[in-house]
């Protein structure tokens, strides 16, 4: 099968796509990783045919767009945000997707930017196979809302104002964009008509972080996994030991907290470096800063402070006593994964619902990044290090699907998509 699997966003949002191609390439198809430009270096690395679309990520989360709009305490300036995210540069990704695919049967990608995929799917009349990094559809489990324990009518109302809400600002551009590849104009949100076509929709997290989702959404939306690269692609990759001595400092002192936001970036990155630093002293622990694209906490200097680009959470976590990260699906994986606490120190986006999960299990907790103060990181930091929430990490972490039998499944349920036929709404193997 000819596969193109078109990934936007952060790396965080790329990396697991690229696992899922790396292994459906493992099992004789033609595989085509489509990513933003500047991504296609990062999938280059493990050998993988890779074409560039779309927008730069890091100049997209760099701008006012994301860095002030979609973070901002005004819910509709946040919908706006949403929906020009969305709608950005919607022609030409459709016309690049066009190119990448022609003569392919399935397109698999993330949510981000699902309304070019699936109107592609469409024109080409093959499958869109939807990957999704956290809860997304209508469910009485998950919750959108910023409490846990609300009533499940009120979480499955609050997704459905949502997609409403986000279906009426970008109606007028989803149509036009429709029109532009000749389909029939919308009239529907984009989850329902992804809904309509019977395609699985993959949810690459675990099932344990939301107890009784699996059973709600059965095989429509399977359960399949964190997604993450074999121990063989990383090496490919080859930037998981930026820092030759780091694994001398590891083994110099007692266990550090490791901190690391990935490709966020921080509101006065200064003052929240100062925090850090002054309440890692407060507590006596040595940190591990791994500064991603943001450099945040480059500078930092100091006896107790190992500072590096990025590190392989997979070798380096199980050798610190916590993490601090943003809250993405990745980051909270990997600590877990590690077997060790966790504060999602969050920004936007799925970031608040990763960190109320975490505080609801009892393996970590959650704070806002714009909240950070001496007094609220000393408490948060203080609750990750008692016995209890590192037990409670310990006995989630050993019970999780391992990163290989995820990404197993999920290329599994790819193939057995593209093989059976599905409501596309056009004729498969059109040519638009």
């Amino acid at each position: 099968m000819k596969l193109v699997l078109a990934f936007t966003g952060s790396r965080g949002d790329v990396q697991p796509g690229l696992s899922l191609g790396v292994e459906l390439r493992s099992r004789g198809h033609d595989v085509t990783m489509a990513v933003p430009p500047n991504l296609t270096e990062f999938c280059r690395r493990a050998t993988i045919s890779t074409r560039e679309f779309g927008t730069d990520t890091k100049e997209l989360l760099d701008s006012a767009l994301v860095s002030s709009k979609l973070k901002s305490a005004d819910p509709l300036t946040r919908l706006r945000a949403i929906a020009e995210i969305s709608l950005r540069d919607g022609r030409r990704v459709q016309s690049e997707l066009m190119d990448l695919t022609a003569g392919a049967d399935a397109v698999i990608g993330g949510s981000v930017g699902q309304e070019r995929l699936l109107n592609v799917a469409t024109a080409r009349g093959i499958p869109y196979v939807p990957v999704h990094y956290c809860p997304l559809r209508r469910n009485s489990v998950a919750s959108l809302l910023p409490f846990d324990r609300a009533p499940g009518r009120a979480h499955r109302l609050s997704w459905a104002a949502l997609e409403q809400l986000t279906w009426l600002a970008t109606r007028s551009a989803e149509r036009e964009l429709a029109a532009d590849l000749g389909l029939p104009l919308p009239s529907s949100p984009p989850a329902t008509r992804i809904t309509g076509t019977g395609t699985p929709e993959i949810q690459a997290y675990d099932p344990l972080m939301f107890p009784g989702l699996a059973q709600q959404w059965g095989h429509r939306r399977p359960l399949v996994g964190f997604l993450d690269l074999a121990p063989r692609t990383r090496a490919q990759i080859g930037d998981a030991d930026d820092d030759v001595g780091l694994e001398g400092w590891l083994d110099s002192g007692t266990p550090p907290l490791y901190v690391g936001f990935g490709s966020m970036s921080i509101a006065d990155p200064q003052r929240l470096a100062r925090t850090f630093l002054d309440v890692a002293t407060e507590l006596g622990v040595r940190l591990l800063v791994a500064t991603g694209w943001s450099e945040f906490m480059a500078d930092a200097v100091g006896a107790d402070v190992r500072v590096v680009r990025t590190v392989d959470h997979a070798t380096v976590l199980p050798r610190c006593v916590a993490a601090v990260h943003h809250g993405g699906a990745g980051s909270t994986a990997a600590a877990l994964r590690a077997r060790i606490p966790a504060l999602a120190c969050w920004l936007g986006a799925d970031q608040p619902m990763w960190g109320r999960r975490l505080h609801a299990l009892g393996a970590g907790t959650s704070l806002p990044a714009a909240r950070v103060d001496h007094v609220s990181l000393a408490r948060a930091l203080r609750r990750l290090l008692e016995p209890e929430c590192g037990a409670a990490a310990q006995v989630l972490g050993s019970a999780m699907m391992t990163p290989a039998a995820a990404v197993h499944a999920a290329a599994t349920l790819i193939e057995d998509s593209v093989r059976t036929p599905v409501d596309t709404g056009t004729p498969r193997g059109g040519n638009r």
